[in-house]
């Protein structure tokens, strides 16, 4: 306050349309980009280190997975890669040119998917229908994340499990926030959006190194909601 006069200073997410125009121009080179930065090899790390504490709470005979804000793919790949079992993955992405491109990937690794144009916070599927929901950057684009986590974890079956990546508070990670106008989230901000969207949180993933560690940080939740609340909650 100056006297009378207020200034502030907040931040303001990229527009929906204006998200999917950006991504939609990166879509071509992004898994390349990735690559580069080492991210697959680390998500592999982060399902790891998820299925070395969890893998017995989940089905071994065909694991459907959700993955929100899919991009090109990488993450669902690593986890693939890294449970070595039948799966089935659903995915959404706000941009058109990355589900194309995740869903030419996932018919290149022979792995079932269904891969849609949507909102993370406006799932296009019913109540209590996945084992595992996974969310890799996508989480602190948006301008309420509690309430798209709390539309995952109504698709999500219960005890079923969410598994996030997100931009971590650091010197990269505020690069990231420049130019993507994203949240930077520290783990225990990531633990407190999973809680305050009904989450159990489960540990933060500490095992990537290198450029990962530096721009992200990984928290798994687990939704211990009855299907009963489930369905209220989506009504």
């Amino acid at each position: 306050w100056f006297g009378s006069w207020q200034v502030r200073i907040g931040r303001r997410p990229l527009a929906p349309d204006a998200l999917a125009m950006a991504y939609n121009k990166h879509a071509p080179t992004w898994t390349q980009l990735t690559n580069r930065l080492g991210y697959p090899a680390s998500y592999r790390l982060v399902f790891d280190q998820f299925l070395g504490q969890h893998a017995s709470q989940l089905p071994t005979s065909n694991l459907h997975v959700l993955d929100c804000g899919v991009g090109t793919g990488s993450f669902s790949l690593a986890l693939h890669n890294a449970w070595k079992k039948p799966m089935t993955v659903s995915a959404v992405d706000i941009s058109s040119a990355m589900a194309d491109t995740s869903a030419m990937r996932f018919r290149s690794a022979g792995i079932p998917a269904d891969v849609r144009v949507a909102s993370v916070s406006r799932l296009p599927f019913d109540d209590n229908q996945f084992d595992l929901v996974i969310a890799a950057h996508v989480l602190e684009h948006l301008p309420n994340p509690i309430e798209a986590l709390a539309e995952m974890r109504r698709v999500l079956r219960p005890g079923g499990w969410i598994v996030s990546c997100l931009t971590r508070r650091s010197w990269l990670g505020t690069y990231i926030q420049t130019k993507w106008r994203t949240h930077r989230v520290s783990e225990s901000e990531a633990r407190s959006w999973l809680q305050q969207a009904g989450f159990n949180p489960g540990t933060t993933s500490d095992r990537p190194g290198g450029l990962f560690r530096l721009t992200s940080l990984a928290a798994f939740g687990q939704n211990t909601a009855s299907a009963e609340t489930n369905q209220r909650k989506g009504k």
